[in-house]
């Protein structure tokens, strides 16, 4: 068995693609009629739950190497909505391919269960966010969040990561209001926290971020 430790080489999914599509920004990136599973290529997604009235909680975000639908593939059923928040190039999987799910051969089955494993690990520090995290600490934490999956995908440009998230996307990350997330966010970019301009975050000391974030 290979060393679970480390991130697997997922290039072969490229044999596995059935198709490619261009997602624009607000857009769903999976059918809901039926499982799709689908391979970010370029851009940002987040994973959402919605409630009934429309409200919703965030769940996580997506980068180029993710896969969308990974649990909904596996357990079948209506599980997270997944939306672009930037323009998408995905490639779509069959999540029925055989292939995906082979235990005996070059790429077993436990590809599916490290990124599966990572999901849990990455969701534990959402719900110690919304959960225990005060709003300083949760913003800053997102804050720290966005910048680590951004270098996880080689998106570091100038020593700024893509930060296209309106200050809604960050309260229903958080749990919180409209106005207390625009008056947190303001208060700690002028404490020199973090600076957001054009689309893009600059992060001074990220020791700085994170003792603010409680990590």
């Amino acid at each position: 068995m290979e060393d679970l430790t480390k991130q697997p080489d997922f290039g072969y999914l490229a044999e596995l693609v059935t198709a490619r599509r261009i997602v624009a920004p607000g857009a769903s990136c999976l059918a809901e009629s039926r499982p799709s599973l689908a391979l970010i290529e370029s851009g940002i997604v987040m994973r959402y739950s919605l409630l009934e009235d429309g409200r919703r909680q965030i769940e996580g975000l997506l980068y180029p190497g993710d896969l969308c639908g990974l649990c909904e593939s596996v357990i079948g059923g209506r599980g997270s909505y997944y939306e672009a928040v930037t323009a998408l190039e995905i490639s779509l999987l069959d999540p029925a391919d055989a292939r995906l799910r082979n235990c005996s051969g070059e790429h077993p089955a436990e590809h599916l269960l490290w990124l599966l494993a990572r999901e849990v690990v990455l969701l534990s520090q959402w719900i110690a966010s919304v959960g225990q995290r005060n709003a300083p600490e949760g913003i800053a934490w997102f804050i720290h969040h966005v910048w680590q999956r951004a270098e996880e995908a080689g998106m570091i440009l100038r020593s700024t990561a893509p930060f296209p998230f309106s200050q809604q996307v960050v309260a229903d990350v958080l749990g919180l209001s409209l106005v207390h997330t625009n008056k947190t966010m303001r208060r700690l970019s002028e404490e020199g926290l973090f600076r957001i301009s054009r689309g893009r975050v600059q992060v001074p000391s990220h020791a700085q971020l994170r003792q603010a974030a409680a990590l």
